[in-house]
């Protein structure tokens, strides 16, 4: 690109203004460089056009490619279709994947066996701890019942000491009152 404008320089006075000859001059080199300008700018657009259409087109190869990918991994290869080096392949890394599976499920199957064999002695445990909690509950309801019966006997008991006491007080004379 070339350097930017210069700054307006001054012309030579004449007779009747400027000197012709040198404004047409200068007004010539300025068209030449404006066309140049012109010209790198016009360039850079369709450079840039450029670019930006290889750029979608980058992105949409890129696109078509991980689509690509992604179906190739989730098909799973022909044996029928592929070479004997390669079916041989195939069928180890299967064999590898069904032991792999199984080791899996054993470890699985025996995790649940002890989290089935935990939660049996915890029941058990809860059910042992809950009756001697009911146990213990009976005993104190039987305790406190005991206490009311005998609680209840005295109250009789005095309920009728003050019955007596109110029948012999009701039958003796009021005493006078001493002024």
């Amino acid at each position: 690109m070339t350097a930017p404008l210069p700054l307006p320089e001054s012309f030579a006075l004449t007779f009747r203004g400027y000197d012709r000859t040198q404004v047409d001059e200068r007004i010539d080199e300025l068209l030449a460089e404006l066309a140049l300008l012109t010209a790198d700018r016009d360039a850079a657009v369709a450079e840039a056009e450029t670019l930006a259409r290889r750029l979608d087109e980058a992105r949409a190869e890129n696109a078509e490619l991980w689509a690509r990918v992604d179906r190739l991994c989730r098909t799973p290869a022909d044996p029928a279709a592929v070479g004997d080096r390669v079916r041989r392949m195939l069928d180890l890394a299967h064999a590898e994947a069904a032991g792999i599976t199984g080791t899996a499920r054993q470890r699985a199957a025996a995790i649940v066996r002890e989290a089935e064999e935990t939660a049996e002695r915890r029941e058990a445990d809860a059910r042992a701890h809950a009756a001697a909690l009911v146990d213990d509950a009976r005993q104190r309801v039987e305790r406190l019942a005991e206490i009311e019966r005998r609680t209840a006997a005295r109250l009789r008991a005095v309920d009728a000491v003050l019955a007596d006491a109110e029948t012999l007080l009701a039958a003796e004379k009021p005493l006078r009152a001493v002024a």
